[in-house]
């Protein structure tokens, strides 16, 4: 019956072009309307008349210019045909104070310890057997860690100083970017980078027999430059998307060679007014911050 009941307010809307209902059935099977709205017309030609579109420059899909790499990681030849997969979860660190040039004095504001306390309740609440925390050497990033580990508990937190921020490629569009980079340090920081990719970002270990979900604690640079290249994404992208703090990017790596992402910078467990993407208010640079995390 109730087909035939859509079917019907289907036909009336096409017909009449106003208006859209949207039918509920309970659990008695009574029907009600849910919804109504009013519909209009969309115009072939959507484009404002005030602007003058250059016809000839408009951009088209692009295709890739290269296959997909199999051996991206350098481990296809120990590939272990099985179901196991890796999953990894790059976090930014929470919001903290900027007003400063020594690294540790940036530490997490009052805002930025609450949004690393709801990432750490949502990994928690998760039910996800967490198989490895590891945290960049940077003091925004450890007491991110740490208090995302008050919800987890592991007994050993790894740290690596190669997961500190830094500008790991020569970003297209360059921007201001352009005149402040130094081309030896830039070098060394791609270096880094690839170095610190490699070591996390690859397909199952040939003697891995379950699924493993390593927690990577680090910076927005470092989590977007491994997004693109662990999907094969020009590596000067990265700059093109932003991360909120404490968001969580998820990374599937299968046994074959595939990479698949579940998610960028997903802040669903931090309320719509607690989430942040850069320097804190001027008025929340003064206050003070709670002590460095042991």
């Amino acid at each position: 019956m109730h087909i035939f009941i859509k079917l019907a307010a289907t036909t009336i809307g096409v017909a009449c072009t106003t208006a859209s209902a949207y039918f509920l059935v309970d659990e008695k099977k009574r029907y009600g309307v849910l919804f109504a709205a009013n519909i209009a017309q969309t115009p072939n030609d959507n484009s404002n008349d005030l602007i003058k579109l250059d016809q000839q420059s408009l951009s088209c899909p692009i295709r890739s210019s290269e296959r997909w790499n199999w051996n991206w990681d350098g481990r296809h030849q120990d590939m272990n045909k099985t179901r196991v997969v890796r999953h990894i979860y790059l976090i930014r660190h929470g919001q903290y104070q900027t007003k400063t040039k020594i690294e540790n004095e940036k530490q997490l504001t009052e805002l930025g310890n609450e949004q690393a306390d709801w990432a750490g309740r949502a990994l928690a609440e998760s039910n996800i057997s967490f198989t490895r925390l590891v945290q960049s050497g940077l003091i925004r990033a450890i007491q991110t860690a740490t208090i995302i580990n008050k919800h987890l508990r592991f007994n050993k937190v790894e740290q690596d100083i190669d997961l500190n921020e830094g500008f790991p490629f020569l970003p297209e569009p360059a921007g201001r970017f352009i005149d402040d980079i130094a081309k030896g340090r830039l070098e060394l920081e791609t270096e880094r980078m690839e170095r610190v990719f490699h070591r996390y970002i690859h397909r199952p270990f040939p003697n891995q027999t379950e699924d493993s979900h390593e927690l990577i604690i680090c910076h927005a640079n470092v989590i977007r430059y491994f997004v693109c290249r662990a999907l094969q994404i020009p590596a000067d992208a990265w700059l093109r998307f932003n991360l909120f703090h404490c968001s969580i990017t998820h990374l599937v790596c299968t046994f074959d060679g595939r990479v698949i992402c579940y998610g960028i910078g997903d802040v669903g467990h931090i309320p719509q007014e607690r989430r942040s993407l850069r320097r804190p208010p001027r008025e929340q640079q003064q206050q003070q911050t709670l002590p460095i995390a042991a």
